[in-house]
């Protein structure tokens, strides 16, 4: 469970503690055309690891076009509310790294607009993989942490199965009404943010046994 052992924790950047508009539904219908494809993209990185995999030179177009969106959506990036007190607060007992399936010109912008890189020792963007399982595993390596004193963020299922798989805790920040089967779910980054999980003190509220 959540106790005063916590000493590292990797978040998730998009729909976690950060929105970013990208208008995805037309990044799809671009990468459709380009690809010559019908796939849903969705799960999104799947499919276009499936793409690649067939023909490796759409890659760097289709990686563009992702880019370009991107680029265009990251003035509207904002904080989640509560996110920047949780940061704030879980940082000063633990060592924080990112990782995010944004590219890392976007990332590293959203990073510096919203002024939260300095609460992280590290983070990871899809250039660095598009696999959540090994973006994961990097970001815990580069805090050399224990994972039974570590815990992933984020808001996906996938989030949730790359921790199963990783072996450290997750705790979702859920806004839909159902209840994966996490560590501890909050409804929003303001729960969290008052959780034992940030503050390191026994609570009644909604952090169940690991």
């Amino acid at each position: 469970m959540a106790d005063a052992k916590v000493e590292y924790c990797v978040f998730d950047l998009d729909g976690t503690i950060i929105s970013l508009p990208v208008q995805w539904d037309k990044v799809r219908s671009d990468l459709r055309r380009l690809t010559n494809t019908s796939l849903d993209f969705n799960p999104f990185f799947l499919d276009v690891q499936t793409i690649v995999a067939k023909d490796p030179a759409l890659f760097a177009p289709m990686m563009r076009t992702i880019d370009d969106y991107e680029s265009k959506a990251v003035p509207a990036a904002k904080l989640e509310p509560g996110a920047l007190d949780a940061l704030s607060s879980l940082s000063r007992r633990a060592k924080l790294s990112l990782v995010t399936m944004q590219g890392r010109a976007a990332s590293s912008s959203i990073l510096d607009q919203l002024h939260i890189r300095k609460y992280f020792e590290s983070s990871f963007a899809r250039e660095d993989s598009m696999d959540r399982v090994t973006q994961l595993g990097m970001a815990l390596k580069s805090l050399r942490a224990r994972k039974d004193r570590a815990f992933f963020v984020g808001d996906r299922i996938n989030d949730l199965n790359a921790a199963r798989v990783a072996g450290v805790r997750f705790v979702m920040i859920r806004k839909r009404s159902d209840s994966p089967p996490a560590d501890a779910l909050y409804r929003s980054m303001t729960e969290f943010a008052s959780s034992p999980w940030v503050t390191g003190r026994a609570s009644s509220g909604s952090a169940p046994g690991a």
